[in-house]
């Protein structure tokens, strides 16, 4: 009888780790954030005015990557250096906002409000956020024409410094894929 029941309890607790290690396989991974130097993490997304933006796509230019919303000052705050830099690189840059977690007539209203005309796409459910996981917004990468991931900056000034910041990244981006 004293067997039966060690038995019943080994196979009882085997079982038990059995189902924690399957549970602790079956958790959702999560991705590791970016350091400079790593290769870009691929996504598509649909634009405010109804285009696409593949990442992917972009090789070949140096692109500004900025996550975003309407409610957070710093990023508010720097939305104007997106304009100047479209039109002071004009195509040897791509440039795209993803405003995070706001809802298409928030967001449209607010660009719309201010005359922002830079590409904008809307990340409802975080997607594209999780590829880029990050401690808060405003949040920047320039990635390199190579698709390598050239300056990452956390937070934000003022549209003239921050203008004068990711220029500054911008060039050196462009630089490493030309050298």
């Amino acid at each position: 009888m004293r067997t039966f029941k060690t038995r019943k309890s080994a196979l009882i607790i085997f079982i038990l780790c059995l189902c924690l290690f399957l549970a602790a396989c079956a958790k959702k991974e999560e991705t590791a954030p970016l350091k400079v130097g790593d290769d870009a993490r691929d996504f598509t997304a649909t634009l405010m005015d109804g285009s696409t933006f593949q990442l992917s796509e972009q090789q070949g230019r140096a692109v500004l990557l900025n996550f975003w919303a309407t409610w957070c000052g710093p990023c508010v705050a720097e939305l104007p250096a997106f304009s100047r830099l479209t039109e002071a690189y004009g195509d040897r840059i791509a440039l795209l906002a993803v405003n995070c977690g706001e809802d298409e007539q928030t967001v449209k209203s607010f660009l719309e409000k201010n005359g922002y005309t830079f590409p904008v796409a809307l990340d409802l459910e975080g997607k594209i956020a999780e590829l880029y996981p990050t401690d808060g917004i405003p949040y920047t990468l320039i990635l390199s024409a190579d698709g390598k991931v050239s300056s990452i900056q956390l937070g934000a000034g003022d549209a003239d410094s921050m203008f004068t910041h990711y220029s500054a990244e911008l060039d050196k981006a462009l630089q490493q894929t030309a050298g």
